[in-house]
């Protein structure tokens, strides 16, 4: 059986060491944020039905902006739109730390999604070109890794920073780590900009651009299963993620303090399943890998919605952050593979688009199960979707050929 080989960090380069670094200074909060922003809601009188509500506001908006977000990194230099990206985030969590009712969340929610509208298919096109194709699942690791490590750092500062000096404190603090962020990133050179300028090529206008980003993704019927795959998972998890704060605070009693643990926990797990899932997804193929993510994540589900002790939650969160890491690295690497070069953050912004446009009811439907039910209710719902997206995905799914062979593009190196 061939052997797992992770290279040190500096054999990424420069560029992508710089990436990694913002990419955790941007992030360290965010992966709080997310955790702990439900238990915001409800301090400023929001019910489990507005936290469906806020996230569905907010990913209405991102269906409606992603294929632009995409399209103008596929145009432009990309790597100054990633760099200036953070700069909307800082901006949205100055707003909602003035937010004197959850209502008044929803501009700052919305202008702290919007950097993901540049940064997500802007970071997808440069990882996948600073590289040859053989070692792309290997740099989307590091990346994700780095995330890991927000995941595990995040939450666990985060709980701390609420518990003894409130949410808008930590809101201050996520504010200057953007900010910080955008200016590690100004220093990031782009391979694409020289070969460009080399080649004299120019992307087309926004309508020219979106119909072959469509074309593209409707011509290739496994781009259309992987899209599918990835929606009804991400429904699943979206019907019951955002309601684990709730649920360890008002149905477990975990404090803020120890559920920043459990998720740096998680975190934790997820470094190494990031790192091993990408080498593994180079070595062995993207498939394997990317079904052990998705029935774990529905097994994970599960392991937490019948947890009712400190030392199971720890189980469970260890799993589950192992399990939803482990997959990450393939499923971008998949999805490059499948893709041109010149349309990657198009194709990518219309792909998250579509996807958000289908998750929209998701935290609304996993509410009202909430309410209407029982609150273990969105868990058992979210575990039974992401196994139907886990049999889709064995059944239909077949990746390209290995190392440059999808007939998409051929190996190339950073240079």
């Amino acid at each position: 059986m061939a052997r797992l080989r992770i290279p040190a960090p500096p054999a990424l380069g420069r560029d992508m060491n710089l990436i990694i670094i913002s990419l955790i200074l941007a992030n360290i909060g965010t992966h709080a944020e997310q955790r702990f922003f439900q238990l915001y809601v409800r301090e400023l009188g929001g019910s489990a039905v507005s936290i469906g509500l806020l996230a569905t506001i907010a990913s209405l908006v991102i269906v409606v902006l992603s294929p632009v977000g995409g399209w103008l990194t596929d145009r432009y230099r990309r790597v100054k739109l990633y760099a200036a990206a953070p700069l909307l985030g800082t901006a949205g969590c100055l707003l909602m730390l003035t937010a004197p009712r959850w209502e008044w969340l929803i501009p700052g929610l919305i202008l702290s999604w919007m950097p993901g509208l540049i940064v997500g298919p802007a970071l997808f096109g440069l990882v996948s070109d600073l590289g040859p194709v053989e070692t792309r699942g290997t740099r989307f690791a590091y990346q994700m890794a780095a995330a890991g490590v927000c995941a595990t750092l995040g939450p666990l500062v985060g709980g701390y920073i609420y518990k003894y000096f409130g949410y808008r404190t930590f809101l201050a603090a996520q504010a200057g780590m953007l900010a910080l962020a955008s200016l590690v990133r100004f220093f990031v050179r782009d391979p694409r900009d020289s070969a460009r300028r080399d080649a004299g090529y120019r992307h087309p206008g926004l309508l020219p651009g979106l119909a072959t980003a469509f074309r593209q993704m409707a011509g290739s019927r496994q781009f259309m299963l992987v899209f599918l795959v990835s929606t009804v998972a991400t429904f699943g998890m979206g019907a019951a993620m955002h309601f684990t704060s709730v649920f360890m605070n008002e149905v477990l009693h975990v404090s803020e303090a120890d559920m920043g643990i459990l998720y740096a926990v998680a975190g934790a797990a997820g470094i190494a399943a990031s790192l091993v899932g990408g080498v593994a997804a180079d070595r062995f193929g993207r498939k394997p890998v990317l079904a052990l993510t998705v029935f774990g994540m529905s097994l994970g589900l599960l392991w937490f919605s019948g947890a009712r002790t400190l030392a199971s939650l720890g189980g469970a969160w260890l799993f589950q952050g192992f399990a939803g890491s482990l997959g990450g690295p393939a499923a971008d690497a998949l999805m490059a593979d499948l893709t041109e070069k010149e349309t990657r953050g198009t194709v990518r912004s219309v792909f998250t688009g579509l996807q958000t446009l289908a998750f929209l009811p998701a935290p609304v439907l996993g509410g009202l199960l909430w309410e209407r039910v029982a609150p273990v209710a969105p868990f058992y719902a979210g575990a039974a979707i992401i196994a139907l997206a886990g049999a889709v995905l064995v059944i239909w799914v077949r990746e390209p050929g290995r190392a440059g062979a999808s007939g998409v593009e051929a190996p190339q190196s950073a240079g």
